[in-house]
């Protein structure tokens, strides 16, 4: 990967509260076996985190990435709901996160990721995101579990405006 990507980091190592918060949900729901399951995440428990976590569903043969629930944090950010669809829809999205989702379903551990959003008009917005993996048998990953950190600019104090604005 690169140094942007980190596979190894515990929750304090994350940089902001949300993540912090899903990350420690998801060991919760982790607890002692060896991954959890989306039966293990109650959405009533952790109602504030919602809007920064999104759902992938992971298909094989071929290996194929849809996009189960989508935050309204990441709505937001991209400007359209991409509920339903699949990772390979959009290509640039696909070259930039397929190598990601991949190596999450291989290596069946979590990872951190910050950089820009670069598959989308926004590529100004910086993100930060954990992959945490969750499984219907413990072993094979199929479903892919993102807590999302979004800039926005708004809360970073300036709103970057075009030229002839």
């Amino acid at each position: 990967m690169d140094e942007k990507f980190r596979d190894r980091f515990a929750a304090h190592d994350l940089p902001n509260r949300t993540l912090r918060e899903v990350y420690t949900y998801w060991l919760k729901m982790k607890g002692d076996k060896g991954l959890p399951t989306r039966a293990d995440l109650d959405p009533v428990q952790i109602p504030h985190l919602l809007p920064n976590i999104s759902l992938i569903d992971v298909e094989y043969q071929p290996r194929r990435y849809r996009m189960r629930l989508i935050g309204t944090e990441t709505v937001r950010a991209l400007g359209e709901d991409p509920t339903g669809t699949y990772l390979d829809d959009n290509l640039q999205a696909n070259a930039l996160l397929k190598s990601r989702y991949d190596w999450l379903v291989e290596n069946k551990r979590p990872y951190f990721y910050c950089d820009k959003l670069m598959w989308s008009d926004k590529k100004f917005l910086e993100y930060q995101t954990i992959g945490l993996p969750l499984s219907r048998n413990g072993v094979d990953v199929d479903i892919i579990m993102f807590g999302i950190n979004y800039d926005f600019p708004e809360e970073m104090g300036s709103i970057p405006m075009a030229f002839g604005a």
